[in-house]
């Protein structure tokens, strides 16, 4: 990811400006977020809906028009919640305007759109950035540091999962022309911490869908081989209860999270318990992870940090996506060919 070319000495508070703003998580959860956050300011928002559902819209400038959004004078970000098959032009329309992106995940719906969305980044000098927040909760931080490969833990197993029941009928999410199916939905929050984990891409994937009557995925099941003998099992479900669960299998013991992808500012302890059932516990500071997210954010705009979270590791996660859809298409195993290292400094 390339940041913004600015003074690492100067502060300034960013100005975002949020379209399809009547979202759930946008209404819900980023927008709250932005106007509570010390290094943001919510200068405006866009909305085809009606706008009288909009959030904190006192003395927000409002716009019937994304487009006008992203081309007005004034605006320093973009925070982008609509459906996942318009993230790609519509973050490439709001970078050639001259602002920066914070883009809900997915990113995009292949491999290959993150990859040409990070060279536009690149060359218009613009901070891209998925909007996948567990990432940066501190309780996630410090889990990724025991259970990395760059540690003394030996992880054999990581077993990830997050269900629920979609029940309206015109949702985005059931329509393939607009990004849909479960496994694009919550992908993320499955993948991410198992290459963390693993530190080098899988050997092979295989997965097995089970389709909606419109074609996208309604539950999905994945394996993913590693090298070096780690496994990784990951469910998604929109018909399914509500549940989201990641547990590892260790070496010498095991981890087991709860509230796993959407923690609560009451969900900062996990603990690891080895082989005799003894516990560590490994305790973080209560956080808003929506928050989090939006001031490293900022932070990245200001140029005053390096990204937690480099377009690289949105690249690696979509390509495991891409392959798992393709294997369960197929129905036969992909080989990714032999694995290569993770490195979370390097960017796309």
């Amino acid at each position: 990811m390339l940041r913004a070319k600015r003074d690492s000495s100067s502060f300034k508070k960013i100005r975002v400006g949020v379209i399809g703003a009547t979202s759930y998580v946008a209404k819900a959860a980023v927008i709250p977020a932005i106007h509570s956050s010390s290094k943001a300011e919510l200068v405006a928002m866009a909305s085809r809906s009606d706008k009288r559902k909009l959030p904190y819209s006192h003395g927000i400038e409002l716009y019937d028009s994304y487009e006008e959004l992203m081309q007005a004078d004034g605006i320093d970000a973009v925070y982008i919640p609509i459906p996942n098959a318009l993230h790609a032009e519509t973050a490439k329309f709001a970078m050639a305007n001259g602002k920066h992106v914070l883009c809900e995940k997915p990113l995009a719906t292949s491999a290959q759109e993150i990859r040409e969305l990070a060279s536009f980044a690149n060359v218009n000098q613009k901070i891209l950035m998925e909007a996948y927040m567990t990432h940066y909760h501190p309780r996630n931080q410090e889990l990724m540091g025991v259970v990395s490969a760059r540690n003394a833990v030996k992880v054999r197993h990581v077993h990830a999962g997050f269900t629920g029941t979609l029940e309206r009928a015109d949702d985005f999410r059931w329509r393939p022309e607009m990004g849909g199916g479960s496994l694009r939905d919550v992908g993320v929050y499955l993948i991410s911490p198992i290459l963390e984990a693993a530190g080098q891409l899988p050997e092979s994937v295989y997965g097995q869908a089970v389709y909606a009557a419109s074609g996208v995925d309604e539950s999905f099941t994945g394996l993913l081989n590693f090298s070096d003998g780690m496994t990784a099992t990951i469910f998604s479900s929109f018909v399914s209860g509500e549940g989201q669960y990641l547990r590892y299998t260790l070496e010498k013991g095991r981890i087991s999270l709860v509230n796993a992808f959407t923690p609560t500012l009451e969900d900062n302890i996990f603990e690891v318990s080895n082989l005799n059932g003894r516990l560590q516990k490994f305790k973080t500071k209560p956080a808003n992870s929506y928050l989090e997210m939006v001031d490293h954010f900022c932070d990245l705009v200001n140029n005053h940090v390096p990204p937690l979270r480099p377009l690289s590791s949105t690249l690696l996660v979509q390509t495991i996506i891409d392959n798992l859809l393709l294997s369960a298409q197929n129905r036969q195993i992909v080989y990714l060919g032999q694995s290569s290292q993770l490195d979370p400094t390097n960017s796309a």
